[in-house]
């Protein structure tokens, strides 16, 4: 499709017709933008008086991207705009509009306000967060939205509860990383929330991810993720499910102060976990604790040394010489005609094998 390219800067003066020449206000690209428009944003601080709501909807074939740039648009790979709502309790972007996405934006500016406050706020359907950064936000980002994605996202120094919350069906987690937050790392609300794909969750004060299982839990899933150093549990799941466990795959729960895997009110002989093929090493109170119902298909890998390369640096490549991690991942088997066959093989060996193809960038978090 050939979007229509619309501008907007910091030092527009109002009244433009979105043009490069004659740029909107950021509040004017809000209410004006409509399906097919391709918002770029210049790189600046922009200092909100509320949220950033769109008016408008976008479609399945014209949706409308709100990107940054820095001197030619499509020039960023990373986040170079800045949505600062300076203190108010509110959402920094709010998007209750459907076919939005939002490139290289960070937002600020909420921490501490309390409430379901957060970031970002995507409760229009099949919406993207792509390349953005949420820092110093009350709560990191909410997919709210059937289908929502959050991709190649960073969320560090929220100040409670989720950094990254999947709250609808379909919704998903892709290439992120959460750290240093004030709560817990990803989490689900939803029950078929979709899951975390390549995603890193560390030194948070929290756990790592959190799975609630209160009812008919269906399709959610952990698949290549590392849960490290964070003050909780790798994964905590809390409740007794009554549909489909949890499905964790080839993922890396290390250093984490409780278990790798635990939970509060988990009701024995419900089914929580299904685990193939996942990696421990060092969780201060075990690997998974006793009353978690498991089935685990493919073994787990007890490592007996930490496979991160430096996550001092944010580096959280798997280690050369780590040799034991090889040990961890989903085979790839599958039954042809009656007999076990082979297939492929895990497409990535551990949670995020960076040292080969990375996914989660130490110096650019968000390298999709």
């Amino acid at each position: 499709m050939a979007f229509a390219e619309r501008y907007v800067t910091a030092a527009a003066g109002g009244g433009g017709d979105g043009s490069s020449g004659d740029p909107w206000t950021l509040a004017e690209a809000g209410a004006a933008a409509v399906a097919g428009d391709r918002v770029n944003i210049a790189a600046d601080t922009y200092v909100l008086a509320a949220s950033f709501s769109p008016s408008n909807d976008g479609t399945n074939a014209l949706p409308i991207v709100w990107r940054g740039f820095t001197t030619t648009p499509g020039d960023a790979d990373a986040p170079v705009v800045m949505f600062d709502i300076d203190g108010l309790s509110a959402h920094v972007i709010d998007c209750s509009r459907v076919f939005h996405r939002f490139e290289n934006i960070t937002v600020t500016g909420n921490s501490g306000v309390g409430g379901a406050i957060y970031g970002i706020s995507l409760s229009g359907n099949v919406c993207v967060a792509y390349r953005c950064r949420a820092t110093q936000v009350n709560r990191g980002i909410f997919a709210n939205g059937q289908g929502c994605q959050i991709v190649g996202c960073e969320v560090d120094l929220w100040s409670e509860s989720s950094g990254i919350q999947l709250g609808a069906s379909n919704s998903a987690a892709i290439g992120c990383h959460m750290h240093d937050g004030g709560g817990f790392g990803g989490g689900f609300s939803d029950p078929s929330s979709g899951g975390y794909y390549y995603c890193v969750s560390a030194n948070n004060v929290g756990h790592g991810f959190i799975a609630g299982q209160t009812g008919a839990e269906l399709n959610r899933w952990l698949v290549h993720c590392t849960a490290y150093g964070n003050g909780g549990e790798g994964v905590s799941l809390n409740g007794s499910p009554e549909g489909q466990p949890l499905v964790v795959v080839n993922c890396l729960f290390v250093k984490n102060a409780l278990f790798g895997i635990g939970g509060t009110n988990v009701a024995v002989g419900k089914p929580h976990v299904m685990l193939l093929g996942c990696g421990f090493f060092d969780n201060d109170s075990g690997e998974v604790k006793s009353g978690v119902s498991l089935f685990e298909p493919v073994p787990r890998v007890s490592l007996s040394q930490d496979p991160i390369h430096d996550e001092g640096a944010g580096d959280f490549r798997l280690r050369a010489d780590a040799e034991e991690v090889l040990g961890v991942g989903y085979p790839g088997s599958l039954l042809i005609d009656g007999s076990l066959g082979s297939w492929r093989g895990s497409p990535d060996l551990g949670a995020v094998q960076q040292r080969v193809r990375p996914l989660v960038n130490p110096s650019l978090v968000g390298a999709f």
